[in-house]
């Protein structure tokens, strides 16, 4: 085990290429593996969406964990955005229910979790040093260096993460999703934004239940998500 990565690893394989870390975690079939790569061929969002993975640029990376949980995105995001407030201090860092970071409006972290039997990987996206976009992700997209003009290095944002990663799975199993949704609530209401759902209605964020669901205010009415997507009006 390096332990520079903190309790989840205790193995860790990098790639310079590798069609999707997400794909070669679940065929490798081992708990506790840290797998990343330079740049991504084939990389995964939700939805089946592709993410953009230009090489040697940003953060890809995925840990597996045991028994598939639908909190463990949240969990996630929870720690990588306490990785990137102390990264980017003094510039608000919001968590996008279920599973994106956003820095001023824009997505810098995407976060899928995917299972095959008893076997779960968390894939984390990281735009770090990026600063030129496709066209269709130049109004939603941002990276670290592009938030906060200061230089970054990809190694040093992984060790950050992979550490608040540790903190807070140790904390979620010794003390149960609380403490998780807590700091949620600090972060993932997105106040500050006009928020619609899926089918394009207005609403606004209420709370998060102890499963990991959004229960969100439609127009005066309470709808409880279990999936999908909220969407931020620009």
């Amino acid at each position: 085990m390096n332990r520079i990565f903190g309790g989840l690893v205790q193995e860790y394989r990098e790639f310079d290429a590798v069609d999707s870390t997400n794909r070669y975690a679940l065929d490798a079939g081992i708990v506790g593996l840290l797998v990343t790569a330079r740049s991504q061929t084939r990389g995964r969002g939700t939805k089946g969406r592709t993410w953009f993975s230009p090489h040697d640029t940003n953060l890809y990376l995925t840990v597996t964990l045991g028994e598939p949980d639908q909190r463990f995105s949240i969990i996630t995001g929870v720690a990588v955005h306490d990785c990137l407030s102390e990264l980017c201090r003094g510039i608000e860092v919001e968590i996008k229910w279920p599973n994106d970071i956003m820095i001023s409006g824009k997505k810098v972290c995407g976060i899928l979790c995917e299972s095959k039997g008893a076997l779960t990987a968390i894939g984390i996206g990281i735009n770090v040093r990026q600063t030129a976009w496709p066209d269709d992700l130049i109004e939603t997209a941002t990276s670290l260096s592009a938030a906060t003009g200061m230089e970054y290095e990809v190694p040093q944002v992984m060790r950050q993460v992979l550490n608040r990663m540790d903190q807070w799975f140790h904390t979620f199993y010794e003390n149960g999703f609380q403490p998780v949704r807590q700091r949620f609530l600090e972060h993932g209401l997105l106040k500050g934004h006009r928020i619609r759902t899926e089918e394009g209605l207005d609403c606004t964020i209420v709370d998060l239940d102890m499963e990991g669901r959004l229960l969100i205010n439609v127009s005066g009415k309470l709808k409880t998500l279990v999936s999908g997507s909220l969407f931020l009006e620009r």
